[in-house]
């Protein structure tokens, strides 16, 4: 099950890691379906199922989990109420960080640890052998009543990415699956399908949650275009590739972007800027690239001590390198980083509103499985480790609160820049 949540306002995007799991899952010999409560009020007709996996922040929204386990808890009661007698199990970042708070959050009888593909399968494999711990973990035998080995359980091991069956794109409507796709030159919400062909990133931004961790780890490029392929045939001609860092790999991207070339697949990505200035965008303009999202910030994040030392120069210099190659710039700005100079001196919104491109905007969350969250949170929680997310949510609330700027005031101003993306498209619905 994938819970409804606010954050689909614009776009409702495939749950591609769900339909992984779902794909694997049925190549071993399971009965599989999936319920998207986004799309459906009401679950597929005639479903009794044995096991209900509930997806916390499916791929898309992994790296920018919510803090608020409200509307996730409401949608698994609901699939309780529906499916009474099936064991319960949250998959997603929430549970591997906080197991048990989780569990506890969200009422289900168990959680497993890791990205949420390898979780799901290892999970029903672990359930299916016989395991009745409340977390699943890699910390348990296939056997063991155990619910926790030492103090932090460890997550799944990651199934390796070429062993997967390819997802099980038949299980959804998957025309009904929405992304920024350009028309005319301009970002509109349209049909859109979705790759992950590589997972990790090996920058080291700390206010960044990596849900895939901070190692390459790439799909054979036959497999990646089987799946544009397969998405392609079901009448997707327009992708979104999750990659953190496309073109990160030269050999690699290059590759994908010679098969893709000619086959009539319009798409975006997301990269940084120091990628984009090292790579011949021109070559991803030929293999339908269209669009390309930047990781910017702030004009002002190489100072700001999260790792992150792109200078502003960078950013424009990446933003009208891919214009002139045809392709559409977005650029991501964070507010609200420790010590942003350009945030703190209101410089911040002057500088979005120059930018010679389309923007999205988001305040900062000190998020679990973050350094910047181990590093700020117990000075925002009376110097302890917060142990549950009510308290999580709190430290994040004081954080803002305390920032020597109105974050929400600045949030407000941006979003009525002509260039802030949210301008140019119509809400879904």
């Amino acid at each position: 099950m994938v819970p409804s949540n606010k954050f689909d306002q614009y776009f409702i995007q495939i749950p591609l890691d769900i339909l992984m799991a779902a794909g694997q899952l049925r190549a071993e010999g399971h009965e599989v379906s999936v319920w998207d409560q986004r799309l459906q009020d009401e679950p597929p007709v005639g479903e009794d199922p044995d096991i209900l996996l509930i997806s916390s922040a499916i791929a898309d929204r992994a790296q920018c989990y919510p803090l608020d386990l409200g509307p996730i808890r409401a949608a698994t009661d609901v699939a309780k109420a529906r499916f009474p007698s099936a064991r319960t199990i949250a998959i997603g970042p929430h549970g591997t960080h906080l197991p048990e708070a989780t569990r506890l959050d969200l009422g289900v009888q168990h959680v497993a640890l890791g990205e949420a593909d390898s979780a799901a399968v290892q999970a029903v494999r672990s359930l299916s052998a016989g395991v009745t711990a409340p977390v699943l973990s890699g910390d348990i035998a296939p056997a063991s009543p155990l619910a926790i080995v030492g103090d932090r359980p460890k997550p799944y091991a990651n199934i390796p990415l070429e062993e997967f069956a390819l997802p099980a794109y038949d299980l959804v409507p998957l025309r009904s699956y929405t992304a920024e796709v350009i028309v005319d030159g301009l970002p509109q919400p349209g049909p859109c399908g979705m790759v992950l062909a590589a997972r990790g990133c090996t920058y080291g931004c700390t206010f960044c949650h990596l849900p895939f961790g901070n190692r390459m780890r790439i799909q054979p490029v036959d497999r990646v275009i089987a799946e544009v392929e397969a998405q392609q045939a079901a009448g997707l001609d327009f992708q979104f590739f999750l990659d953190y860092v496309f073109g990160i790999n030269k050999t690699f991207y290059t590759d994908i972007c010679r098969r893709l070339r000619g086959q009539g697949v319009g798409w975006v990505g997301q990269t940084r800027a120091e990628i984009v200035l090292k790579s011949d965008v021109t070559e991803w303009a030929k293999a339908g690239c269209q669009g390309m999202w930047l990781g910017a910030e702030s004009p002002a994040v190489a100072g700001t001590g999260v790792h992150k030392r792109v200078s502003e120069q960078q950013i424009r210099d990446a933003v009208l390198k891919l214009k002139d190659a045809g392709i559409v710039p977005f650029a991501f700005i964070l507010l609200g980083l420790p010590d942003d100079d350009a945030c703190m001196s209101d410089w911040l919104v002057d500088w979005a509103g120059g930018v010679p491109g389309w923007f999205g905007i988001n305040q900062l969350f000190l998020r679990p499985g973050t350094s910047l969250y181990d590093q700020l949170a117990p000075q925002y929680n009376d110097g302890s480790v917060p142990t549950s997310w009510r308290e999580i949510q709190e430290v994040t609330r004081r954080y803002r609160e305390r920032y020597p700027a109105d974050l929400d005031d600045q949030e407000r101003r941006l979003t009525q820049l002509p260039n802030y993306l949210g301008n140019a498209i119509v809400p879904v619905g």
